[in-house]
């Protein structure tokens, strides 16, 4: 490629074996089953079963399947079933919510053309951009999509939009001469071309030199493609518990099974449903289900607050996020260039306004411009609106924000004019262009020439020196007056001064000339002696909300750090705007490089990069996506939770590589947007921290309810203990617990996950990847309000026996009415205790009397389902009959409802010992 880079334009065509003429159409064929088509390669995707099959290889559905084998083999087919059904209804949720963006590489064709004009058999003509070969002659105008990696042999005045693939903000102006430069910046080589950019004005011509997954495009596809998707801290901490429980079920089961088939003799066919039975009550059947469900209706949420979620886990993640690495183009800032600024002489005017929306406020010393000494101000906007090849467009169906077509410069100065109420057609019709002198790099400014009645009338903008240099006089209080050296030196003061806050300038200068047929309007004519009007300064602004969001991304102790392909200087002077650096660093800064580039990170270890980042510096500049990845990867070695944002082509493989990828709904391009977790519908920075909270808001929920849902589980293994011990009856069966964790149980789960975050939740750091979900404290508290549960429910089972007769050691036949009734307490008492649970687990150490019922309207809803669960299935024949329940009477109802009051009174002992405990910590002197 350096190469190829440096060539002279006929040195070009001997490398590529090509010519002026273009290939022959036989060449073109030959080349096109040599080199491949030119489009990207697709991602294999996996087909349904194989899906279907890989979900079935979880730990809880192994173990239930398991169990439904077992319970074949010991006659029990209608338990065999059920399991299976519950093994496919987990298994088919599953797939359901897996789907993800698996067509990013067919997003990435969407911006490519269909079809490209090329040179061959020396005829212009169209043909598929697949059809492109290395060695074709390509044709590019204004507003064409690169359709292949180019090397330009000739261009005019050639201009293309780099953002897909490196994040300018501002258009490249592109040469055809030979150049020199690093191969790892060939991205900036002036005289190439790259697929998925597209050319802004002018025109050129070059030479097809890679197409397909050989271009850089293709190259970045190939980045996304290779990244395998990374387990969320939340899939780790599922796999954690699923491996635990796991492993205590099987060997608590395979003990049971020992214990009653050798030392109570028990026949092994019981035996088998005992041992199931005590695996069914280890295993949290509908944890799965409701994890899923719950982040579902998070993600329902969070798009209310224009957050779209893809992948159900990014939810959880992003509560526990420790850096954001954000783009600064269109995520930092708006990604449109502003006018934000004009200086007149002795009078700087503040423009208001955000994005390329005509609306805004002209002011001066925070008040409004006045008629009076608005002339000058009219006059510089009407120069720089009429000296203009932008189109600014309005909001439409395919894009619901105000855009520019064409160079973003002359964009922002059209807009600037519009917020002023200048009637820009009006203006044309008076003034008609008669001549246009285009902007180059070489000359830099733009002229064109406008016919009037009686005069001419000579509109330039451009550089501010180089219109310097062709004025000798300037407009001061509408009156023209020579533009002596103190007004030179004045304006180039006023010039560094914009410039020292990062802002771009364009000069505006205007002439009058006579209507006269006998003046040759070429530029050495009528680019001299003009009359200097003021500037114009610009800038793509951040966005208004930025600065508190990254007030409360700090305050929640998260590191935030600016990753772009723009310039170095420009996203220090944004970064400073914003607070995201003190606003008195600088590069020299000994404690923190402040800026680093890309250049300088080929020379840095992965340590080295890490260790500049927890210094403070948060800028990285001119970054190729490989850079970036590499960023996001050396983060994610050092045990950071990295959520990382974007909006182009080039965010791909980062956005892929990161714990959790976000990416911008309006301005993103498809590419990103399909490799994220989740999409910014109003490209918001603001909606990250908003999805922030409401993720860490996400693992407090959870906590609770994995609390609550092991609270029933150990509720329902001490009936088969006591089994064991004392040898009564088996108090529990097996449909009649998977009765409670997958059916009963799920909606209290659910209501819990929708607690809405505490107030301070935003006042702490992230928690420690290495704090467990499933933790101590978890299996402590479950474990205290399951015993609570187990001795009422038990309590009842053996009273109901009692009173009919029965006696300890004596068997009871399972089809019975009084076995029947006393599994019935069993069952009901652990369903009634799970409604005081379900209250008393809201909150952790706050009593439960001091909190809002109405802040949650789905726990009384879920109470109600319990409610009318007990009585559905214990009163129904039909439920009955599945279950083997049987219908109460009022007195047991009466005693059942005794046992949710136990579990809320001992909830508020322990949260009042938990209180006195923190007082006590907290009173204790500190360690100095």
């Amino acid at each position: 490629m350096e190469d190829v880079i440096s060539l002279q334009n006929q040195e070009v065509y001997e490398a590529l074996e090509t010519s002026p003429g273009g290939l022959t159409g036989e060449e073109a064929s030959r080349r096109l089953t040599f080199y491949g088509p030119n489009r990207l390669i697709s991602e294999k995707r996996a087909s349904m079963a194989y899906r279907f099959f890989r979900n079935l290889k979880d730990l809880f559905s192994i173990l239930l399947l398991v169990a439904s084998v077992l319970s074949t083999i010991s006659g029990s087919f209608q338990m065999a079933y059920v399991l299976v059904i519950v093994v496919l209804i987990n298994t088919v949720f599953s797939v359901f919510q897996e789907w993800r963006a698996e067509k990013a590489t067919e997003a990435l064709r969407h911006w490519m053309p269909e079809y490209a004009k090329v040179i061959r058999d020396g005829e212009l003509e169209k043909v598929l951009v697949e059809e492109l070969v290395p060695g074709d002659i390509v044709v590019l105008e204004e507003g064409d999509r690169v359709p292949a990696d180019i090397r330009l042999i000739e261009a005019f005045d050639l201009w293309t939009n780099n953002i897909p693939l490196t994040g300018e903000s501002e258009p490249q102006p592109r040469n055809a001469e030979p150049a020199k430069i690093e191969e790892t910046a060939y991205l900036y080589a002036p005289n190439l071309v790259l697929m998925s950019t597209s050319v802004v004005k002018g025109r050129g011509k070059g030479v097809v030199f890679a197409t397909g997954m050989n271009t850089r495009f293709g190259q970045v596809a190939g980045l996304t493609l290779a990244i395998k998707d990374p387990l969320s801290p939340l899939q780790k901490e599922i796999g954690f518990t699923a491996k635990t429980t796991f492993t205590i079920s099987l060997t608590l089961g395979i003990a049971f099974f020992l214990l009653t088939t050798l030392l109570l003799e028990v026949d092994i066919f019981t035996s088998i449903i005992f041992m199931i039975g005590v695996m069914t009550a280890l295993v949290p059947e509908g944890l799965q289900v409701t994890v899923s469900s719950a982040l579902a209706i998070s993600t329902l949420q969070m798009l209310r607050q224009n957050v779209l979620v893809k992948r159900l886990s990014a939810v959880q993640t992003l509560g526990s996020v420790t850096v954001i690495a954000t783009d600064k183009t269109g995520t930092i800032t708006t990604g449109a260039m502003t006018v934000t600024k004009i200086w007149v002489p002795d009078m700087v005017v503040e423009v208001s306004g955000i994005g390329y929306s005509p609306v805004g406020e002209f002011t001066v010393d925070d008040r409004p411009l006045e008629k009076e000494k608005s002339s000058q101000i009219d006059k510089l906007l009407e120069v720089s609106a009429l000296c203009n090849n932008a189109k600014v467009v309005p909001p439409s169906d395919k894009n619901p924000l105000w855009d520019v077509i064409g160079d973003t410069t002359d964009g922002a100065l059209l807009v600037a004019a519009l917020k002023y109420g200048l009637n820009v057609q009006n203006t044309l019709t008076q003034k008609p262009i008669i001549q246009m002198i285009p902007f180059t790099s070489e000359r830099k400014m733009m002229t064109s020439i406008h016919e009037n009645t009686d005069k001419n009338y000579v509109y330039t903008k451009g550089s501010p020196k180089t219109i310097l240099s062709i004025c000798d006089r300037i407009l001061v209080d509408d009156k023209i007056e020579k533009l002596t050296d103190k007004r030179s030196s004045f304006i180039g003061e006023k010039l560094s001064e914009f410039a020292s806050e990062g802002l771009r300038v364009i000069a505006v200068a205007y002439n009058e000339l006579p209507n006269s047929g006998s003046l040759k309007l070429e530029p050495e004519n009528v680019e001299k002696n003009m009359i200097f009007l003021g500037l114009a300064a610009m800038k793509d602004p951040p966005r208004p909300e930025i600065k508190e969001s990254l007030k409360m991304a700090r305050q929640a102790g998260i590191r935030v750090i600016i990753i772009t392909g723009d310039y170095g200087l420009t996203a220090l002077a944004i970064a400073r705007e914003i607070g995201l650096i003190d606003s008195n660093s600088s590069e020299s800064d000994n404690s923190c490089r402040g800026l680093i580039t890309g250049s300088e990170i080929e020379h840095m270890s992965d340590q080295k990069i890490v260790k500049e980042i927890k210094k403070g510096c948060s800028i990285f500049a001119l970054v190729t996506p490989i850079q970036k990845l590499r960023i996001v990867k050396a983060l994610r070695q050092n045990a950071e939770i990295v959520a990382v944002t974007g909006d182009g082509a080039n965010d791909g493989p980062s956005l892929r590589e990161a714990d959790i990828g976000v990416a911008m709904g309006l301005s993103g391009t498809d590419v990103a947007r399909e490799a994220s977790d989740m999409v910014l519908l109003d490209d918001s920075f603001a909606s990250i921290v908003k999805a922030v909270r409401v993720g860490r808001a996400v693992y407090d929920n959870l906590r609770e309810f994995i609390t609550y849902v092991f609270t029933h589980n150990w509720a329902e293994l001490v009936p088969f203990v006591l089994f064991i011990l004392l040898g009564i009856p088996l108090p529990l069966t097996v449909l009649q617990i998977l009765a409670i964790d997958l059916g009963i149980d799920i909606i209290p789960s659910l209501a819990l996950s929708q607690d809405p975050p505490e107030v301070d939740i935003m006042d702490y750091p992230p928690r420690s990847i290495k704090e467990r979900l499933f933790s101590r404290g978890v299996i402590l508290r479950s474990l205290f309000v399951g015993l609570i549960i187990a001795t009422g429910a038990l309590f009842g089972c053996l009273h109901t026996w009692w009173a009919g007769g029965w006696y300890l050691g004596q068997q009871l036949s399972t089809t019975s009415s009084l076995y029947i009734k006393g599994t019935t307490m069993t069952w009901a008492g652990i369903v009634a205790g799970q409604i005081g649970n379900v209250l008393s687990m809201r909150t952790r150490k706050i009593s439960l009397f001091k909190t809002n019922l109405l802040d949650n309207k789905w726990v009384l809803f879920s109470m109600a389902f319990q409610i009318f669960a007990l009585f559905f299935i214990s009163s129904v024949p039909f439920m009955q009959n599945i279950f083997g329940t049987t219908a109460l009477n009022w007195t047991d109802w009466v005693y059942l409802a005794l046992i949710p009051c136990a579990v809320i009174l001992g909830e508020e002992l322990r949260k009042w010992g938990a209180r006195r405990q923190s007082k006590r910590s907290s009173r204790k002197p500190s360690k100095k």
